[in-house]
């Protein structure tokens, strides 16, 4: 790979990084978790942190919203049921 191509990619991934970094300290979360879980979403989404935009890292945090949702619901829809038991 020519070297102009390698600094092009180095450059592409650092700011991939930087945009996820910066939108995941702007959420208050712990940081390590976060990164990490949204990093796994955009692998099984196929999207490529050298070429992530904006509208991208929106569709992964949304979808992890609604992962952390759906799984609050299921274990209170389990615990209302367990209670009716």
């Amino acid at each position: 790979m020519p070297q102009k191509n390698k600094k092009q990619l180095l450059s592409r991934r650092k700011k991939g990084d930087a945009l996820l970094t910066h939108v995941v300290k702007l959420t208050g979360l712990p940081t390590d978790v976060l990164t990490k879980e949204l990093k796994e979403i955009l692998e099984r989404k196929n999207i490529n942190l050298n070429n992530l935009n904006l509208e991208q890292l929106r569709a992964a945090a949304a979808s992890y919203v609604r992962e952390i949702m759906t799984s609050l619901l299921d274990r209170c829809h389990l615990r209302k049921n367990d209670s009716l038991h």
